[in-house]
């Protein structure tokens, strides 16, 4: 019988495992994991410095993990013994190192304009280009991994001046070369940006501070969907449910649950410094991130958890 509610510390990043029989959190200086549905302590490691990032691989054995000064190492997610370290931290923060759909490689992208395929077994670099000049972010996959999705910033022309617009390339596996898809839609001062589940659409947060949600279809390249959002801070995340039904949210002290295709509000509720949110691959649990408390809620419980935490406010 699964626990209605597991509480955890700070996880600034949280992943589940494909086959979601584990649980994988970066929270202060360690990476830990826990089995499912028990959420018994499997392991908690500290391979690195400041790990900010974390991904499953395809077939669940390997983690990937990125520091905050882009350092990649590879675990075995039975044991969190480190495999690989690619010792690449010339490279510079940004977003997440993320597997491909066969596992044999790691994708990255830097703030400092580089995009990067390497082996995960040897750490040899497969690919790579570099945007002069520019800010990559907010690396993002479907469920299949077909291709990879990040958004390309540039500093402004002047002090006085904000930055342009940021554009969003679309890259398809396997990356061989420089070649992308970049959207035609532009978003000012993206603050969250996240594939569906099965790569029809987009959901970006942007706005300095955040002002909405869109969500933009892919293929036929329109936003489909658009709603105003009143919070304050940086810390945005999107979670979608794997059906694409369903739409998670966070801004400032709160997350929003949001139905689709209108962005229909079904919940919103306080929550202290959240940072991070995703729904499990069967749409069993919702993992909900924060600097200080977090938790697994199972989605039936829902509910009784919001509840919970407008009566807390």
């Amino acid at each position: 019988m699964q626990p209605p509610l597991v509480k955890l510390k700070a996880a600034y990043k949280i992943a589940f495992s494909p086959a979601e029989d584990r649980l994988a959190f970066c929270g202060g200086r360690d990476v830990s994991v826990r089995s499912l549905p028990a959420f018994k302590p499997v392991f908690a490691v500290h391979p690195i410095a400041h790990p900010s990032q974390i991904d499953f691989s395809p077939g669940g054995r390997l983690l990937a993990l990125k520091s905050t000064s882009g350092r990649i190492v590879i675990l075995d997610a039975q044991t969190g013994r480190t495999l690989m370290d690619f010792r690449n931290q010339n490279e510079k923060e940004g977003s997440a190192a993320l597997f491909s759909s066969c596992g044999r490689n790691i994708v990255s992208v830097s703030w400092g304009g580089l995009l990067s395929v390497r082996d995960s077994a040897t750490g040899k670099l497969v690919f790579s280009h570099v945007r002069e000049d520019r800010m990559l972010d907010h690396l993002s996959v479907p469920r299949d991994r077909r291709f990879f999705v990040y958004s390309v910033g540039r500093s402004p022309r002047s002090d006085s001046q904000p930055p342009p617009p940021e554009a969003v390339v679309l890259h398809s596996w396997p990356i061989q070369n420089d070649y992308c898809r970049e959207l035609p839609r532009r978003w000012s001062f993206i603050r969250a940006l996240q594939v569906s589940p099965l790569g029809q659409y987009l959901a970006v947060i942007y706005g300095a501070p955040p002002e909405a949600v869109e969500i933009y279809d892919i293929k036929r390249s329109i936003v489909v969907a658009r709603r105003a959002v009143r919070f304050g801070g940086t810390g945005c995340s999107v979670g979608w449910s794997p059906d694409e039904k369903l739409l998670v949210i966070n801004g400032d002290e709160q997350f929003l649950v949001l139905e689709m295709p209108n962005l229909t509000e079904r919940y919103v509720f306080p929550f202290r410094y959240p940072c991070h949110v995703v729904i499990s691959p069967s749409s069993r649990f919702l993992a909900l991130g924060s600097w200080t408390k977090s938790f697994i809620v199972p989605l039936d419980h829902l509910p009784q958890f919001v509840e919970k935490m407008r009566e807390k406010k």
